[in-house]
């Protein structure tokens, strides 16, 4: 069932265009930066170890106590650069790195270019995390292919590139990538790239719930609070947004908050209950712009204005330093943020029915 809302993304203003939202200029999706590549090398990778040792390399199955030390051996020298990055030891771990990256290694370059997108042990650089994403994903990561997607759809250290956003994300979906799995739903919702599709896009933001991806339950919720390809459902939306909270994704906790303090339902407001979601995300990530955002318009509901003005300076700043968000969503995000201040200035909840007046 089709259904085309008045709304192009998820009802709530305080998250359209966040990177931790399902919402319209939104992040379809978050790898997080912060994991270690993983370090087990495939049998190719044992095989290149073991010439580069002098070891001999045997078919897989067959050991000697020998061949056993030296297999542990190579696994452990194979894994050392990503257990120096795990320990925060960059200076170490880059390069061990470097050396492999430029000799082709796949893995080390998709290591390589998180830590310049993070800015870890080097100067933050997209251009450059965009080049060896690039490598990395041509040389078959699918992880790198997922990251690399997502750079293409931000416009993160290469020209935004819709078509090539949803290359890269079928190529990762096709590995199992459960993050390039919620990417293409949000490409189908949005119609970015391919045809706009809510049937498809809650189709594929189920398997990626499946298969354990902690931001689809967030997607799934606003939709289910949009009515795009379901009929709205604020009971479903919250339900969902408490397993996406559940799972570890702050965002469950900054919905959650920005559902009670916005909703145009009056059977679902409920400013301290706002409030009380709010704190929790901010909590846990005090460093989200979207959790403050939140906050001041969960205090806005509670007619608390002077503390909804502070709380959304505060969100401004972080906004203002944000260097993840593509120019395009973070020009959008920073409009809708000057928008609501001034609600609040006007002594003004912001609400839903505020969000379908800037859409329409």
């Amino acid at each position: 069932m089709e259904r085309v809302s008045p709304i192009t993304g998820c009802l709530i203003g305080v998250m359209a265009a966040l990177a931790l939202s399902g919402c319209t200029a939104a992040v379809p999706y978050a790898i997080s930066a912060a994991q270690v590549m993983a370090a087990t090398p495939s049998q190719t990778q044992q095989n290149q170890q073991a010439q580069a040792t002098g070891t001999s390399a045997r078919p897989a199955g067959t050991s000697t106590p020998a061949a056993s030390v030296d297999h542990a051996a190579a696994r452990q020298e194979a894994g050392r650069p990503y257990r120096l990055v795990a320990e925060q030891k960059y200076d170490e771990a880059l390069p061990l790195l470097r050396d492999r990256a430029d000799r082709g290694d796949a893995k080390a370059q998709g290591q390589l270019a998180l830590l310049y997108y993070e800015g870890k042990g080097v100067p933050e650089d997209h251009h450059k995390a965009a080049e060896w994403m690039q490598r990395s994903a041509e040389g078959g990561e699918s992880d790198s292919q997922s990251m690399l997607a997502w750079f293409s759809y931000t416009g993160t250290g290469i020209p935004q590139d819709y078509g090539k956003a949803v290359d890269w994300a079928q190529k990762a979906m096709a590995k199992g990538d459960a993050n390039a799995t919620t990417l293409l739903a949000s490409l189908y919702r949005t119609g970015r790239g391919v045809p706009k599709n809510y049937t498809r896009a809650m189709e594929l933001y189920a398997a990626a719930d499946s298969a354990g991806n902690i931001k689809a339950p967030a997607h799934i919720a606003s939709m289910y609070q949009a009515g795009q390809g379901v009929d709205r459902d604020y009971r479903q939306a919250i339900d969902w947004y408490s397993k996406a909270a559940e799972k570890g994704n702050v965002s469950g906790w900054v919905h959650l908050a920005a559902l009670y303090a916005t909703c145009q339902d009056p059977r679902y407001v409920d400013g301290p209950k706002a409030v009380a979601y709010a704190l929790k995300a901010t909590e846990k990530d005090p460093r989200n712009f979207a959790s403050w955002a939140a906050l001041a318009a969960a205090h806005a509901r509670n007619n608390e204005f002077d503390q909804a003005i502070a709380v959304a300076a505060k969100s401004d700043g972080l906004l203002q330093a944000d260097t993840k968000l593509g120019a395009t969503a973070k020009q959008a995000a920073i409009q809708r943020a000057q928008r609501r201040l001034a609600a609040y200035q006007e002594q003004k909840a912001y609400t839903e029915e505020n969000e379908m007046e800037e859409e329409n």
